[in-house]
């Protein structure tokens, strides 16, 4: 369903960091911002939707953080920081390719924390903002988490959730919205 094709997608996952992430002082602070705004709480189960290789996914809290993301290549890449972790570290994270559109056959159970980054976009999505509610709110448990973070522009559709915190600050040439909702 998305409409950049997996290919051109997965063909971007070639080499590790793609995008440039480790190395870039504003996605630094974007991980920083995110990992800053997530509420004081333990979360049991947590999911990173568009996980790409793993950038937040590997600070993120939780007993059991599933990351998962519609390139096959950059899950991959994952798992092979997954492999460079201590056994126990490592026993925290799964990795799964598939779609935003098929979290329901994508992963199992409920979530405490779900955190959607950089998906929601007219390249990815298009006009199928609508479908995405229903497949996060039938794997968010009732009183979990999410945050969203987005540029600004690109994604005018919100949850209909309880805006628990909102921050606006400037990303590479854009303004990027974290948005933090309780179920």
């Amino acid at each position: 369903m998305s409409l950049q094709p997996l290919a051109d997608i997965d063909r971007h996952y070639d080499k590790p960091d793609p995008w440039g992430y480790e190395n870039n002082p504003q996605d630094m602070r974007r991980k920083s911002e995110i990992l800053g705004i997530l509420p004081e709480r333990t979360f049991g189960r947590v999911l990173d939707i568009g996980c790409g290789d793993g950038f937040l996914t590997f600070d993120l809290p939780g007993a059991a953080v599933v990351g998962v993301d519609v390139s096959p290549a950059a899950v991959g890449w994952a798992d092979k920081r997954k492999a460079t972790l201590s056994a126990a570290e490592a026993a925290r994270f799964t990795f799964r390719a598939g779609s935003v559109f098929d979290l329901p056959q994508v992963v199992e159970g409920e979530f405490d924390l779900v955190v959607i980054t950089g998906v929601l976009y007219p390249q990815y999505i298009g006009a199928a903002a609508s479908v995405v509610l229903p497949a996060i709110d039938g794997i968010l448990r009732p009183g979990g988490v999410l945050v969203s973070c987005h540029i600004d522009s690109w994604q005018p559709p919100r949850f209909p959730y309880a805006l628990a915190d909102l921050s606006l600050y400037p990303y590479r040439d854009y303004m990027h919205r974290l948005e933090v909702y309780l179920k």
